[in-house]
């Protein structure tokens, strides 16, 4: 029966008397009364139950309550409580949000590389405390500190809740060659061999042979008088008439940057991986500046002439060249999701240069001979011929230097032989 339902904030009563003026002398007073049945039964509203059994009283009658109405009255102290069920939903709502949010930015796997300096280029890729991660594109940011830090030779950027980690595997060069170290000759040019001592290791070839690049040419894998194979530290002097050539590459049009001694000093807050600017937007900055310009020119055309030095020619705005540098922002030693950028500005114009083919040549023959001397200092040249030939690359004209080179130079290059070791095999020993 609906009656007998319960109803939050009420008590179940029963009234003993004349029930159409007790809900009529309720109604005058303001006092709420539901489900009123014809035997007498109502709900009440439990706070103002006193105030109803008075009123009952008054018409001759009885009201008595049928059920105990402390829940009710409980469920009606708490009912506009709504901070009760919303603050907490609301607290765990914006700790899963704030899971969205870089708060901790780990590097790992470095050896010799400097941390921060991973951190800064990676904040120049838009990784940073407080960015918003879904919309971080984590492949760019790898691929921009393996662009841009030398020595990166994997790097892999991975998300694990507010935690960025940033995992890099430096590229290892081999080390040096000792002389102790078994290893074997190889020809590092292409040509025919006018001379050749060995002394260490079997010779693969013969003077007056031709050899091509990357041939072996002397091994340290020897044979001694007893059979066993022995590994020495492979030394020869092999001399040989070498065949190479060498390219130099000049675009024909370049811009060059001509500075005009203006610096200026910038600061933006970094807040969730944007950045707000404390200066003045580029756009309303020119827009001040040209309203500045307009205004002094008029008011020296009124008042003074057009000749009148307040009458400031036109000059063209100059570029600027930025560097920025970011660090976060800490409160009592703790560190917050804000960050502040210093980007320190300098002015320069650019200029147009077009090499004439002369000029383009001319530069090319200067760069080769810088090359010749760091590299060809030890080698006698025996012959030295140019091409030069303009090539389109990229949409842009390219002067093209190619030297082709015929040099007396030894050509012996060591590369280390790696043994793996073969217990079955007694009869393999290092020397």
């Amino acid at each position: 029966m609906a009656l007998l339902n319960h109803a939050p904030g009420f008590t179940l009563c029963r009234l003993d008397g004349d029930l159409p003026a007790f809900l009529n002398a309720c109604a005058g007073a303001g006092v709420p009364v539901e489900r009123a049945a014809a035997d007498g039964r109502c709900f009440v509203r439990s706070s103002s139950l006193p105030e109803a059994r008075a009123l009952a009283a008054q018409k001759g009658g009885v009201l008595s309550p049928l059920q105990d109405g402390r829940f009710s009255r409980l469920l009606t102290r708490y009912r506009r409580r709504v901070g009760l069920a919303f603050w907490p939903v609301l607290t765990v709502a914006l700790l899963l949000f704030s899971q969205c949010f870089a708060w901790r930015i780990e590097v790992t796997g470095l050896e010799s590389l400097d941390p921060a300096l991973i951190r800064s280029v990676a904040a120049e890729a838009g990784l940073s405390i407080g960015r918003f991660l879904p919309t971080l594109d984590t492949a760019g940011v790898a691929a921009h500190i393996r662009e841009e830090v030398p020595g990166v030779a994997i790097c892999a950027v991975n998300r694990v809740g507010a935690l960025v980690e940033i995992n890099i595997h430096e590229m290892h060069t081999p080390p040096a060659l000792r002389p102790t170290d078994p290893c074997d000759i190889y020809a590092a040019e292409t040509g025919k061999i006018v001379y050749m001592e060995v002394y260490a290791g079997q010779e693969r070839v013969k003077v007056g042979e031709t050899v091509g690049k990357g041939q072996q040419i002397v091994t340290g894998v020897t044979e001694s008088a007893d059979g066993k194979l022995r590994y020495v530290h492979a030394d020869a002097a092999v001399i040989a008439e070498a065949k190479f050539s060498h390219t130099f590459t000049l675009p024909l049009t370049q811009t060059e940057r001509v500075y005009t001694g203006e610096t200026e000093t910038r600061y933006a807050l970094g807040l969730f991986g944007r950045e707000i600017p404390l200066y003045l937007p580029e756009g309303a900055e020119k827009a001040f500046s040209a309203l500045s310009r307009a205004l002094r020119q008029t008011a020296a055309f009124l008042f003074k002439g057009p000749g009148d030095p307040l009458a400031l020619p036109e000059t063209e705005e100059p570029l600027w060249e930025e560097q920025r540098s970011a660090g976060p922002l800490t409160l009592f030693g703790v560190r917050l999701p804000l960050g502040l950028t210093t980007i320190r500005r300098e002015g320069y114009h650019e200029t147009g240069r077009q090499f004439t083919e002369t000029e383009a040549v001319r530069t090319l023959r200067e760069a080769a001979r810088d090359w010749e001397a760091e590299n060809l200092a030890d080698a006698a040249v025996l012959s030295r011929e140019e091409v030069f030939r303009v090539e389109e690359q990229k949409g842009r004209r390219v002067g093209v230097l190619t030297v082709n080179y015929l040099a007396e130079m030894d050509i012996a290059s060591p590369r280390r032989v790696e043994i793996v070791p073969n217990p079955a095999d007694d009869q393999t020993t290092a020397g």
